[in-house]
Order: C-alpha cells, then structure tokens, then sequence
C-alpha cells in the first residue's frame, strides 16, 4: 500500500467544475499519489485555479500544452507520470474519498494489471451504474476477446472503455504514446483495449466510486460533418492493433457493431443515405413518409434523432419525452414527461426509444406496456443492425 499513483487530469475550459473535481481527489483516502494535471491549452481561469493548486500541494504538477485535444493530453499526461500505477479523473467529475484506496487495495490482493471498475453516470436525478458485462474476476484477456469489446447485446461493453474506472500498471501504458492523437471519436477505446492486449492479467470488480456528471451545459452535443471519417480513424486503428497481435478475426464483428453504435449515436442519417426517399431511419426498420412518431429519450442519441426528423420533415414528431424531461428543458429543448404520450396515443404510429443501450431500452418498453402502448407501436434497433 505504499505504491506511488499517478492521477491523470486533462483540463480543457474546464473552471466551473474543476474545484470539485480537484477537491475530491486531494480529499483520497489513499495519500501516496502524484497529480498530473494537463491544461490542454484552456482560454478560462483553468490554467490559473491549477497553479493555486500546484501551490498549496507539492503532489500536483502541471503541464501546459496547445490546445491539442484530450487524447493527446491523456497520452502528454501517461509520459510525465513517475508512479507505479495510473488512475485517470476527468475535470468535470468527482470521485468518493476511498475511491483509489479501494482501487489499490484491489490490485494488491489480486496483482491484476488492470483493474476494470464500475463507474456512477449522473443526470439529473438519475444515478445510474455503468457496470461491465463481463462478470467480476480474474481474467486472462486472451480468454474473453471474444466478447470483451461487444457482449452482443446492443451496445454492451464486456469491459467499458472508459479509463475513469480503470486502475494501470504504469509500464503497461508506456507502450501506446505513439498513437494518432488525431482521433477524437473514442479516444478511450483507442488506450484501453490495444492494452488489454498486452496485459496477463485483468480484474473486472463492481468497486464503484466515481461519479460521472452530465451538467446541463454538455448534454447538447456538437455534430461534425467528418464523423464517419473521425470514427473509421478509431476503427482503422483498431484493427491494425488487433491484427499486429493476430486476433482481428476474433474481433472484426465486435468492431462492426463498434463502428454501427458510434455512427447511430452521433451521425445516424449515414444509414439512411442508400435507401428510398419515403423511408427513414433504417436502423429502426424504416418509418415512412407522412407516420406519426414520439420520441423517448433526450440524451445524445434523442438529440441526433429529433434534430434529424424535424430537418428531412419527413415524417410527423408529435412529441418528445423524457423522465429528465426538466434537466432537457433548462437547455431550452422542448421535453415533455413520458405520461404526456397517453395523450396521443390513439394516433401515433410509433414510439422511437431513443437510447443506444439494450438493457435500458427493454426497461422503457416494459414501462410504454405497462402503459397500455402496444407493442407494435415501439420501435428500437433491428437485430440485423445490431449484429445478432
């Protein structure tokens, strides 16, 4: 329990909630720890709340850079690091005090080269637990590649990507630097399974204590006109990392529904693109031209889909809900609790669920049925686009 933790913080405009999240992490339980805070070029006061930080604990140190993007500061941050282990929390988040007390506890009792946390995802008043699909327990990554990026339920991760819930060995992260830090499209992914290829060993746990917070600012996501060129960057990369170690044959499906699920989240008209004039949004099974739909959901794929429909005009949105609907409205989007959709239910044809994950998605259908909406009128991904 004397092992030297490096903490890895890319800062980008980041000064609303940087206190928290600084805060939280000197606050650990666990107080042999290096900070690596990377301001990765921000225009507001984050460079400056750093450096009165950096002042009051010699445990922090900083580094400043152009504005590069997060995954270069994330690959600027692993070359500073002097620890034996890296931890990683991003500055709008925060993290429980025992957080990486329990995370190192974890590691020493089981010598695992990576250990696969769970993570909280807060909205509003939800807090839900982003957990990994695959069981909790030892593995050897060789025995679960088969299912270790996508478990085949729609999209699962086996092992989420996301480094936030991950502790290292620092020499396991020393070899991936030379990465294009030009991805931006999963720019986690691009780190955390290329290792999981050089690892022995990977502990997978339910150890929870980092809280992951969707501010009402950044639930409006930006669309790129190159998204597809942004995500076929990661995949591309991908791939030649899991051919250079001879098990792109076991991963090639996992990658299509990889590439599937970023498209739909962030560009889902690319699928519609080939297809009649009168029909819309493929991966839902068509909806032709003149139907009456309600949207559920308003995250990031609600958003995409809304925005979407409301431009090709199509087809008709009646209404658009969400049980957040209040978080949705302080952004200015027009929510509407999901009780409004009895309202008008006699006419619609159909209900799209606008969630990109399949245990959430067969939650809100079992809630529409609950409510006496038939099941015909609930639409969400097709098997033949998920892949099964």
């Amino acid at each position: 329990m004397d092992k030297l933790i490096s903490i890895i913080v890319p800062i980008y405009n980041a000064e609303k909630h940087l206190n928290k999240c600084l805060k939280s992490i000197l606050a650990q339980t666990y107080k042999n720890f290096e900070l690596i805070l990377i301001n990765d070029g921000s225009t507001d006061a984050s460079k400056e709340l750093c450096e009165d930080y950096a002042r009051q604990d010699d445990r922090i140190k900083l580094f400043n850079q152009e504005n590069k993007g997060v995954l270069s500061a994330r690959l600027r941050g692993i070359k500073e690091v002097k620890g034996s282990f890296i931890g990683w929390v991003d500055a709008d988040d925060w993290i429980e005090k025992e957080y990486f007390e329990n995370l190192i506890q974890l590691q020493m009792s089981t010598g695992a080269d990576i250990i696969a946390a769970t993570h909280f995802h807060d909205i509003g008043n939800d807090h839900l637990i982003v957990k990994n699909s695959l069981k909790s327990g030892i593995y050897c990554p060789i025995n679960i590649l088969d299912q270790i990026l996508y478990t085949g339920r729609f999209f699962e991760y086996g092992i989420t990507p996301h480094l936030v819930s991950k502790l290292f060995k620092t020499d396991l992260l020393k070899h991936i630097c030379a990465i294009d830090d030009n991805i931006i499209a999963g720019d986690d992914a691009a780190i955390l399974y290329p290792t999981i290829l050089e690892a022995e060993t990977i502990c997978v746990t339910e150890l929870c204590g980092y809280h992951y917070i969707q501010h009402p600012q950044s639930i409006t996501k930006k669309t790129y006109s190159n998204e597809i060129d942004r995500i076929d960057l990661l995949i591309n990369y991908l791939s030649a990392q899991f051919a250079k170690k001879n098990v792109l044959n076991i991963m090639q499906k996992q990658l299509t529904a990889y590439r599937n699920y970023l498209l739909a989240l962030r560009q889902i008209e690319v699928f519609d693109q080939n297809n009649h004039n009168d029909v819309i949004l493929m991966p839902y099974g068509g909806i032709h031209k003149g139907e009456k739909v309600i949207i559920y959901g308003a995250g990031v794929l609600g958003q995409k889909i809304y925005q979407y429909l409301k431009r090709e005009e199509k087809v008709s949105v009646e209404d658009w809900v969400d049980k957040n609907y209040e978080l949705y409205r302080t952004r200015g989007f027009s929510v509407n609790p999901p009780e409004k959709i009895l309202d008008k239910l006699s006419y619609i044809d159909y209900i799209i669920i606008a969630n990109i994950t399949e245990t959430i998605a067969e939650s809100i259908k079992s809630f529409l049925v609950e409510m006496d909406v038939p099941a015909t009128k609930i639409r969400w991904f097709t098997k033949e686009f998920r892949g099964c």
